[in-house]
């Protein structure tokens, strides 16, 4: 029978953990950082901010100092090219050129040069005078403004007689 028992077991075995009761729980201990150490901790970071503070600064100071001496570098430079404008404006003036020309290109005045411009067209009027003496509207439209103008002059101000391009007849 004992073998049959052993076959048969009435008791069903299953697997159930066993709790141990290991007695009474102890309170965890806090661990506190000491006051010293946070001390030392508040300390330290202060004197990190105040380094970045420091740090900020004088980068600042710097910049402040570059930032002067490009003004003055743009001042100079700003005087440097009113000087080269001003050079260039007497370069260019017609004094200048012309006294240029006579000492390095050699240009002489004419000694003497005359110069008859003689129309090939008769004149309108049967010659009463030279061609800048002339009221007709026809020639004062053939001639250039400029012609027009020294016509004008010239009657008004009777004083040399010649006209670019003709002389005056008497």
């Amino acid at each position: 029978m004992t073998a049959a028992r052993q076959l048969v077991d009435p008791y069903i075995e299953h697997d159930e953990q066993v709790i141990q009761n290991p007695g009474p729980r102890r309170k965890r201990k806090k661990r506190r950082i000491p006051a010293t150490i946070k001390v030392c901790l508040v300390a330290a970071l202060c004197v990190v901010i105040s380094l970045l503070y420091l740090q900020q600064q004088v980068t600042f100071y710097y910049l402040n100092m570059e930032l002067v001496q490009l003004e003055e570098q743009v001042n100079v430079l700003e005087q440097r090219n009113d000087h080269l404008m001003l050079n260039l404006e007497s370069q260019r003036s017609l004094n200048k050129i012309e006294q240029l020309a006579r000492q390095e290109l050699g240009m002489v005045d004419p000694e003497r040069v005359t110069s008859i411009v003689l129309e090939l067209t008769p004149p309108v009027n049967g010659g009463e005078g030279g061609r800048w003496m002339s009221n007709s509207p026809e020639r004062m439209a053939s001639q250039g403004f400029f012609a027009t103008l020294a016509g004008w002059f010239n009657k008004a101000f009777p004083l040399g007689g010649v006209e670019a391009g003709t002389l005056r007849r008497q």
